[in-house]
C-alpha cells in the first residue's frame, strides 16, 4: 500500500479532526470530544505543536502529535511525542516508523537533540515499538494529578 506522510497546516483542520477522533476511539473514550474548526486551526498554526498524519487514498490512517518544550537550564528545546497511533488495518506497514522519522526530522531541522515519549510499563507493544524505532528505555515513574 502507498502512504503519504504529511505535516498538517491550519487549512488541514479536517484531517486533524479525523486523527484526534481516532486517538480517542483507539483509547476507548466512550464520548469523544469534537473540537471546533477555529480551535483546530489555532492549534495547527502553533510553531511548537506538530501534527503529522499518514494518508492512504487521502484518508487519515495514522498520525503522531508532538509538543516542543523549552528547557529552563539552557536555551534548548526538546520534543515530547504526545500521541501516536495507526488504524488497525494499516498496522505493520511501516507507518509508525515513518511518523517517528518525520517527527525526528522536525527535531533535526530545529536543532533539537532529544525527543521523548511515555509508555505504560505493562504496554509491551508500545515498548517494543519505541525500542525498535531507536528509543532507549529509561526507568522513570510518571505521576498524574487529577485537578478538580
Amino acid at each position: 500500500m502507498n502512504y503519504v506522510i504529511k505535516k498538517l497546516a491550519p487549512a488541514d483542520y479536517q484531517q486533524a479532526r479525523e486523527l484526534f477522533h481516532f486517538y480517542q476511539v483507539d483509547d476507548g473514550v466512550q464520548e469523544p470530544v469534537t473540537p471546533t474548526n477555529e480551535y483546530l486551526q489555532r492549534m495547527l498554526q502553533k510553531d511548537d505543536f506538530h501534527v503529522i498524519v499518514a494518508l492512504h487514498d487521502n484518508v487519515v490512517v495514522g498520525g503522531v502529535t508532538g509538543y516542543e518544550l523549552e528547557m529552563y537550564k539552557e536555551s534548548v528545546r526538546e520534543m515530547f511525542l504526545y500521541e501516536i497511533a495507526t488504524e488497525p488495518a494499516h498496522k505493520r506497514n511501516g507507518i509508525g516508523r515513518a511518523l517517528i522519522e518525520a517527527l525526528k526530522k522536525i527535531c533535526r531541522e530545529k536543532g533539537m537533540k532529544e525527543m521523548y515519549v511515555g509508555a505504560m510499563a505493562d504496554n509491551a507493544p508500545a515498548i517494543n515499538f519505541y525500542t525498535n524505532t531507536g528509543g532507549k528505555e529509561e526507568a522513570v515513574a510518571w505521576f498524574v494529578y487529577d485537578i478538580d
